[in-house]
C-alpha cells in the first residue's frame, strides 16, 4: 500500500526516523499502527479523521447502485476471501517490483 503525505510531513518523519535509527517507512508504519490501536474501539473516529483530511469520500451514485441490498458486509468479505488468485494489493506490489 502507498500513502501519499505532504512533503513537510515526510521530512518530519524522516528526521525523527533518523534520530531513532530507523527507516522512515518502518517508523511511519509503527506510528500508524499505534494511532489506529488507540482508536481501534471506534471505527467511526478513524472514518471522521480520514474525512476531515479529505482522504475519504462518500460513494458516488454509480457505486451506490451496485450495492445489493440485504447482503451483509461479513458475507461480502467472506466471498472475497474465497476468490481465486492474488489480491489487488499483491498484484500492485508485484507490478511495482522490489523496493529500492
Amino acid at each position: 500500500m502507498t500513502i501519499d503525505i505532504p512533503l513537510e510531513v515526510y521530512q518530519k518523519l524522516a528526521e525523527k526516523a533518523r534520530k531513532l535509527g530507523k527507516d522512515p517507512q518502518v517508523l511511519g508504519c509503527e506510528l500508524l499502527e499505534s494511532a489506529l490501536s488507540r482508536e481501534a474501539s471506534s471505527s467511526e473516529a478513524v472514518r471522521e479523521a480520514l474525512q476531515a483530511r479529505g482522504r475519504l469520500r462518500p460513494l458516488g451514485e454509480v457505486l451506490r447502485h451496485r450495492i445489493t441490498p440485504g447482503i451483509p458486509l461479513d458475507k461480502v468479505r467472506q466471498t472475497l476471501k474465497q476468490a481465486a488468485g492474488a489480491s489487488l494489493s499483491e498484484i500492485v506490489v508485484a507490478q511495482r517490483g522490489p523496493k529500492v
